[in-house]
């Protein structure tokens, strides 16, 4: 602990003492003699790691050739293409006119969640990375800090204000085109609100590495404060995008606070009022440049045990990227984040032991109500999307129908969660009275009885406001499929090594294609299947009774596949004999006997 104190001074201090008299020259002496030992170690890393280093330089000019590569032959064509699209008037309309009107208000609820995502990432990840070998054997020794650690959080800025500067950049183009204005001032308004909000993001991330054990204490809290704070900003910019933001709203959400200082600019450059931008402006650049001082200021005290355990979460998501688990790297990252003990609304435990498993899935839901909230958020767009495609034209339809199929999956897969856990761990239900083939239809209770609670109640409501379509019912008579479909990814298991491996062809090497394709071949199969009938209701005005059935029957199919795969997964529990052994053995004795 005394040496960490000192470590921590000394990062702080130039070295000089703040008292005369012997303790003085004895903590110059300490503070000259970890700079030498800094200063000798670093060297002698930089000579060993040398062909490490080399060889993530390579990476990393690969990594952004391959970036390179991309805008030129996709985001410069595609840009190119909105720019001719905004001459000839194709993108002026009532959209983009409620866009560009909501801007006082969406800019500023857009920055905000750039930095509560990344404040909500710092959790697990951080500005200030290092990796196991630094952590298990460089930390430990009486070394300074600072040097250690500012230069990743000085890379860590430049790559934020990278990526803010290019999509603030992209941003501010777009919303030159839909207003009909100079590109340029739009253009680099967009690249100063992207880059400000990037480096607060980072100063925010390492507040949250530097007091890891507050955030580790109050993980609920911190959690459930982050949430509100992105479902606000998410609602906000919802709002201007439909009905606009401007007069006192929009003054009030560009002055309260950093996220509206930087907004600024480009709202004032998009022809808004915006009353004293340039000092708006001169506030953001002063804020921002405060918190980048703080947050190197506080580098050094980032704590070990936080350092460590971002470290090895990095490695464990690192590795399941490599190897392609998806659900291992989320389980990874999602593991730092606190659980509510207990549940919102205490459930009586039932009698039944039928109905022990949706209670338990109720419980889960109850204990993670962000999940709920996704949940109905999906299930809303779901309804918006079917109801844009109504009014949508001919060629338009179909992508809408598929999109809003697409968010009818999102919201069950949300709902599925348990079953993803049953998945993940067998012992979580080993002690329950059923198999796994059994158990997944179970699972599907929970999740079914909410979705079509919550989009009946959404088409109700529509249809008695006068605006109900026949898209409605057929999304309400799709949700046993998307449930069965998110139930086959949750039980879908391990990638198969020969999928892995793929097979070579004049196009490449198939593993990546045949690999994604096994990921999603439960969401691509239900889509397939209930993409017809939902255009083909939504052009005929009205949902029949074969769109009903048919819908009805996939979802039946879905649900017998869902069983089957999780049977093949998991099989019957250790222990417990096959369900109907005795007719099968009977059957077996009567054809030997024959």
């Amino acid at each position: 602990m005394k040496t960490d104190r000192t470590r921590r001074d000394t990062d702080r201090t130039t070295g000089t003492g703040s008292g005369t008299g012997e303790g003085s020259g004895t903590r110059s002496g300490t503070d000259t003699d970890l700079r030498r030992r800094t200063d000798e170690t670093l060297a002698f890393l930089h000579e060993a790691r040398t062909a490490t280093r080399l060889g993530k330089r390579r990476s990393n000019a690969f990594v952004l050739y391959c970036v390179a590569l991309g805008t030129a032959f996709w985001l410069v064509p595609l840009l190119i293409a909105a720019a001719g699209a905004g001459r000839r008037g194709e993108w002026h309309g009532s959209t983009s006119g409620h866009l560009l009107a909501g801007l006082p208000l969406a800019v500023p609820a857009l920055l905000t969640l750039v930095v509560v995502h990344a404040a909500r990432g710092a959790v697990w990840r951080g500005p200030v990375l290092v990796d196991l070998p630094t952590v298990s054997w460089l930390l430990p020794l009486p070394v300074l800090r600072g040097p250690l650690l500012l230069p990743r959080l000085h890379a860590a800025a430049l790559r934020a204000a990278a990526i803010g500067l290019a999509c603030g950049g992209v941003l501010g183009y777009l919303l030159s085109i839909a207003g009909s204005a100079a590109w340029l001032p739009l253009t680099a308004a967009g690249a100063w609100a992207g880059t400000a909000a990037a480096l607060t993001a980072v100063a925010a991330g390492l507040l949250v590495e530097r007091h890891d054990r507050a955030v580790a204490r109050n993980a609920v809290r911190f959690q459930g404060i982050t949430w509100t704070l992105a479902a606000g900003s998410a609602a906000l910019c919802a709002y201007a995008s439909l009905r606009g933001a401007g007069g006192p709203a929009g003054t009030l959400a560009l002055w309260s606070g950093p996220w509206g200082w930087a907004a600024q600019p480009l709202v004032a450059a998009a022809g808004h009022r915006a009353p004293g931008w340039p000092a708006g402006a001169a506030l953001s650049a002063a804020f921002t440049l405060a918190a980048l001082l703080f947050a190197r200021r506080a580098t050094p005290d980032v704590p070990e045990e936080a350092l460590r355990a971002r470290a090895t979460v990095a490695s464990r998501v690192s590795a399941s990227v490599y190897s392609l688990d998806l659900r291992q790297a989320r389980s990874a990252a999602r593991a730092t984040r606190g659980q509510r003990a207990r549940p919102l609304l205490r459930l009586p435990v039932p009698r039944s032991r039928w109905l022990i498993v949706p209670w338990r899935d109720a419980t889960g839901l109850l204990r993670a109500p962000g999940r709920l909230l996704w949940a109905a958020l999906w299930g809303t767009a779901a309804l918006g999307l079917g109801a844009a495609a109504h009014h949508a034209r001919p060629d338009g339809q179909a992508a809408l129908c598929a999109a809003a199929l697409v968010a009818e999956y999102l919201a069950a897969a949300q709902l599925t969660e348990p079953a993803r856990l049953d998945s993940d761990d067998a012992r979580r239900s080993a002690n329950l009275p059923c198999a796994f083939r059994d158990l997944a239809l179970r699972h599907a209770w929970v999740p079914c009885a909410l979705l079509l609670g919550w989009l009946g109640a959404g088409t109700a409501a529509a249809w008695s406001a006068g605006r109900g379509t026949a898209a409605f019912a057929v999304l309400v008579a799709a949700v046993p499929a998307m449930v069965a479909a998110a139930l086959v990814s949750s039980y879908r298991g391990p990638v198969p090594t020969h999928l892995l491996v793929g097979a070579e062809t004049p196009m490449g090497n198939t593993a990546a294609l045949q690999t994604g394709l096994w990921y999603a071949r439960g969401p691509l199969a239900a889509l397939a299947l209930c993409a017809p009938a939902l255009v083909t209701a939504d052009r005929a005005r009205e949902a029949g009774a074969g769109h009903i059935g048919w819908l009805l029957l996939v979802g039946a199919a879905g649900l017998w596949w869902a069983r089957r795969t999780a049977h093949r997964l998991h099989g019957a529990p250790p222990g417990r004999p096959p369900r109907h052994a005795g007719r099968r053995l009977r059957a077996y004795l009567i054809t030997r006997l024959k």
